[in-house]
């Protein structure tokens, strides 16, 4: 928490009103005019991405207090972007406890929501831990989400295996099994995005 601390004592050290300047600029889509108030926001989106992950009330707390308001443009921004950290938490437990059986759920989400599709895949939630079919819905189309967004901006193994850490709080090792699927499924998760831009221009 000290270093969100740090980045918004920073930012305030820029720019006092920095949250109503950053928001016009991003609402009129003017380029910046202060280059110090870019660098100052860049360095402290990420701590207060870190700060939240680690304790979102505290997070919360320290962001209302230096900014003056509760569920800020700010705070929310930050809570979106994590939108899919939380998804996978209970995936995270999972893993933890069997990551044996973490890998099986990556196989059955490839094989019945991203490669291929089976209507019907949240029938078999429980046998594969989850609490829930939402929970399981929720995951799967999170990491077919990620899937699609690498393999469509042609992301490297590393590049994706440092988002997936980044975005999903999974260990290494799941998010190299992970990338290895990528890569060894690569040619039919591109026909896939292909298919899907057709239809959606025939549709549309």
């Amino acid at each position: 928490m000290e270093l969100l601390k740090e980045k918004l004592e920073q930012i305030s050290a820029v720019e006092q009103d920095w949250m109503k300047v950053v928001q016009q600029e991003r609402e009129s889509g003017e380029a910046p005019k202060n280059k110090e108030l870019v660098k100052a926001y860049n360095e402290l989106f990420p701590a207060a991405r870190e700060a939240y992950k680690k304790d979102a009330g505290a997070a919360e707390t320290i962001i209302e207090e230096y900014v003056g308001e509760p569920e800020s443009w700010f705070l929310e921004e930050v809570k979106r972007s994590l939108e899919i950290f939380f998804i996978f938490s209970y995936f995270r437990e999972l893993q933890k406890e069997n990551e044996k059986q973490a890998k099986k759920v990556i196989d059955f989400y490839f094989e019945n929501t991203i490669l291929y599709f089976d209507p019907q895949f949240t029938n078999v939630y429980n046998q594969y831990g989850f609490e829930t079919p939402e929970v399981f819905f929720d995951t799967a189309r999170a990491l077919d989400g990620l899937v699609e967004y690498y393999v469509s901006r042609h992301f490297t193994k590393n590049a994706i295996n440092r988002d997936l850490q980044t975005e999903t709080g999974l260990n290494i090792e799941l998010c190299e099994y992970i990338t290895d699927m990528i890569q060894a499924n690569y040619q039919l998760l591109q026909t896939n995005i292909m298919m899907d831009c057709i239809r959606a221009n025939v549709d549309g």
